[in-house]
């Protein structure tokens, strides 16, 4: 258990860096064109290191499953791409809305935890209504200040926010069934590329140009880099955990990014961390300490 708590703090610690990132590049890239290519990045990565152990028959840390049948291979591509569609949710929310109003709205909890009850039968403890509420709070004191003017009103942008953190909620939940399937190092694979080829046809649709000989600019390719690396670490690193530990307290766990996001943005942007912050910082601590116990 303490193994995959320890992988899921790695995980949260590589996606709050990722998110914290993002910022440097978007001056000058679209979202579109970074997700696209750190994904090619990394499902290449994911790809190159499964058939490198299908042809050596070697399981590295029993991440690769050699037993999976052609129907649950099928069904693992399904909810591949199903997740896959949080990603046009939200970049349709970023259309209406604000990154700082769309992130912490995407990053609502709420659908994984019902998913985890209500289908895969795992057990809410009585600490997790504390968990819960103490990590709400936590998460809300955390963006309170970059929201700004912030209006109780709706729109698009958080109507497309809420629907990408449902499919995104949903599906991570039920990833439970490929990681027993595939294993994580297939599923990490099958995933990146959904997301790769979602992209691609996100930026046909919308009329978004990729351009392809930026992966020769070497400022740039850079920042595809440290993102793929980032998101390599983070997904692998979620899959294992997902394998042995419950859904539940893995939630709770990964409420660790935003901690490192802001974390990352104090000692690269050399922001001021404000009470507020803090005491959000100490409060999703502090949830992430009793699901836990």
């Amino acid at each position: 258990m303490f193994i995959s708590f320890l992988f899921a703090l790695i995980s949260a610690t590589s996606f709050g860096i990722s998110n914290g990132y993002w910022k440097i590049p978007h001056k000058h890239i679209s979202y579109t064109q970074l997700i696209f290519f750190r994904g090619l990045i990394a499902s290449t990565f994911f790809g190159l290191l499964w058939i490198s152990s299908a042809f050596n028959q070697t399981n590295y840390f029993e991440t690769i499953s050699f037993k999976a049948s052609l129907s649950q291979y099928l069904l693992s591509i399904l909810l591949c791409f199903v997740c896959s569609l949080g990603l046009v949710f939200f970049l349709l929310s970023l259309n209406y809305s604000k990154i700082s109003i769309t992130v912490p709205l995407t990053s609502i909890n709420l659908f994984s935890i019902l998913t985890a009850v209500f289908v895969l039968h795992e057990s809410f403890k009585t600490q997790f209504y504390f968990t819960f509420l103490i990590a709400l709070l936590g998460i809300l004191l955390l963006q309170l200040n970059t929201m700004g003017s912030f209006r109780l009103q709706w729109n698009k942008g958080a109507t497309y926010a809420i629907l990408a953190s449902f499919v995104w909620g949903t599906t991570y939940a039920l990833f439970k069934f490929p990681i027993k399937w595939v294993g994580p190092i297939p599923l990490a694979f099958l995933l990146e590329s959904s997301v790769t080829i979602t992209a691609l046809i996100w930026s046909l649709i919308n009329k978004t140009k990729i351009d392809f000989s930026d992966m020769a600019n070497k400022k740039n390719i850079k920042h595809y880099l440290i993102l793929a690396f980032l998101l390599i670490n983070g997904t692998l690193f979620f899959n294992m955990a997902l394998r042995n530990m419950s859904i539940l307290v893995l939630i709770f766990s990964g409420c660790f990014q935003m901690i490192v996001a802001v974390l990352f943005e104090l000692l690269v942007f050399k922001v001021k961390l404000k009470l507020s912050e803090l005491i959000g910082i100490l409060l999703i601590i502090i949830s992430i300490i009793i699901s836990y116990l």
